[in-house]
């Protein structure tokens, strides 16, 4: 176990990413850490902040030009670690430059206000995400985005909070599959992102219990898109179960979903839109879609989902009176998420959208 902090064998993470074997556990102690940036090459480390976040801060550094850690070893857990404000010469700076094997796992941690949240290479790599925030990343050029990952196996997200790119995406995926449940992606009243979540390559996504909130400054009228620049991958399917998407900025559509796609399924969604958005755009016709108990309504029968600090998508009294389910569509969705980072129990009552009761 290397232990990292005021007084601890290594003052800086640096210091503990040159001296890391195979195995070891780093301890970072909570506190912020500032201009301090690493390499971590080795394979099979825990990394993790201890008594709280360890916050770190790039204050104009970079490690190799990339971000403010760079992680190239395999299987690669994070814990309770915040990377802020990273930039480097090519604009293209990330919190993470993540160029692993195996899985890299982040658990409790923070990405904001770089230029990237995290940026993977493509490779035959995972990548798992839990308990999560990404906000206010990207240089505002619509390149640079809360979340980039490249072309890898998997990513998987879960209880985590996307919220405020800076133009460009609040996730975005060319994952060979892709797996979100439980988690909220938001522009709020201000917001300016592009898409909410941004598939363009396609590759198998399946989305549950997810709640989107397209703002009214949001750079693009739709709320996400799948399949934009080719469905290069080898499987090219689209499921969305259980997610509660709403739109505050008029018009625009709830899906962009490329024409060839190999199958769109939609089930015990909740749309909510202002000024009729359509459903389905982008080439793929929406009667294609296998349908079923998905509930079509207006923004403003949702009215807390704009709110950054403290979302709820609940919805009104008037909505809430459509929204019962008769049957039980995806017999697996068996919690919900009230809030970032937490999920609870659903009850035998359901509802179409994320939430099945009132948080």
């Amino acid at each position: 176990m290397l232990q990292v902090g005021p007084g601890k064998a290594y003052a800086m993470p640096s210091a503990a990413a040159a001296a890391a074997q195979s195995g070891d556990v780093i301890k970072i102690t909570a506190g912020d850490y500032r201009g301090d940036v690493a390499s971590w090459t080795v394979n099979n480390l825990t990394i993790c902040g201890v008594g709280g976040k360890a916050r770190l801060f790039a204050n104009g550094n970079n490690a190799r030009g990339k971000g403010l850690w760079v992680v190239t070893g395999s299987n690669i857990t994070i814990d309770s670690v915040e990377f802020r404000d990273t930039t480097v010469p090519d604009q293209n700076g990330a919190g993470i430059r993540a160029e692993h094997g195996g899985d890299l796992r982040i658990i409790n941690s923070g990405f904001y206000d770089n230029q990237n949240g995290i940026l993977a290479n493509a490779g035959s790599s995972t990548i798992t995400i839990e308990g999560s925030e990404f906000a206010r990343n990207g240089l505002g050029d619509g390149y640079t985005h809360n979340i980039y990952v490249n072309q890898i196996n998997r990513l998987t997200v879960s209880r985590s909070y996307f919220h405020e790119a800076k133009v460009g995406h609040n996730l975005k995926s060319r994952a060979r599959e892709t797996v979100i449940e439980n988690s909220y992606f938001m522009d709020g009243p201000t917001g300016t992102s592009s898409y909410l979540a941004d598939f363009p390559n396609g590759g198998r996504v399946y989305l549950r219990g997810n709640l989107f909130h397209k703002g009214p400054q949001a750079s693009n009228p739709n709320a996400i898109s799948y399949g934009a620049e080719g469905l290069s991958n080898p499987t090219n399917t689209f499921e969305a179960v259980h997610n509660t998407v709403a739109i505050t900025r008029s018009g625009g559509a709830f899906l962009a979903i490329a024409s060839g796609t190999s199958s769109v399924t939609l089930a015990a969604n909740l749309f909510a839109g202002t000024g009729s958005p359509s459903l389905i755009t982008g080439g793929y016709a929406a009667g294609n879609a296998a349908q079923s108990n998905n509930v079509t309504s207006v923004a403003s029968n949702i009215p807390g989902a704009s709110s950054i600090a403290s979302p709820n998508f609940w919805p009104n009294a008037a909505l809430q009176a459509l929204i019962g389910l008769s049957v039980v569509p995806d017999s697996n969705y068996t919690r919900d998420a009230p809030t970032p980072y937490a999920s609870r129990a659903i009850s035998s009552s359901r509802k179409a959208g994320a939430l099945q009761s009132s948080p």
